[in-house]
């Protein structure tokens, strides 16, 4: 759709509309000089902003290129998390080959997966220190986003007239 065909105060509208969660009252007041308008002309006249074709398609628009331009793929947030979860302490020293000392690394000397892992970095007077993010919060959510704590059974039961109507759905035998 071609938002010229709107107002500038119509394109206000639709992105205070969308700014303030869907309420079409305080985008109304934000878009357009309400201060003398009374509470009840206020959400009509945002009723009628939000009926019309132009401008709900306009929020419809805005909303997708707003969803377009948030998104971050599944696969990221996997493997953000599997980075997590796999985290291998030793990935975060190395052994001085002139002293045989072991150092910790700099955050540039880690791989990036180990730097995905991490919560934060401190420095308390040259003391540096690393905390990671939890593996077992990280592993619920995968298992959460997977599917992978769903139940192994469900049961939905009725008992109708005397029939008994039950439908199982299970995983946990394999069937001959």
């Amino acid at each position: 759709m071609n938002n010229r065909k709107l107002t500038e105060k119509q394109e206000k509208f639709c992105n205070y509309y969308l700014d303030c969660d869907g309420n079409a009252s305080e985008a109304y007041r934000m878009a357009y000089d309400a201060s003398k308008m009374q509470p009840e002309t206020i959400w009509s006249n945002a009723s009628r902003m939000l009926a019309s074709n132009k401008v709900a398609a306009r929020i419809d628009e805005l909303r997708a290129q707003r969803a377009e331009a948030s998104k971050i793929s599944r696969d990221k947030v996997e493997k953000v998390l599997m980075d997590i979860v796999m985290m291998d302490p030793n990935e975060l020293y190395l052994v001085d080959p002139v002293t045989g000392k072991i150092k910790l690394k700099s955050p540039s000397q880690m791989p990036k997966r180990v730097r995905n892992a991490m919560k934060k970095i401190s420095n308390d007077k040259g003391k540096v220190s690393y905390e990671f993010n939890g593996k077992v919060e990280a592993a619920k959510l995968l298992a959460s986003m997977n599917g992978w704590n769903a139940p192994q059974q469900i049961s939905i039961g009725g008992n109708q007239g005397g029939n008994i109507n039950e439908i199982r759905i299970g995983f946990d035998q394999e069937e001959e």
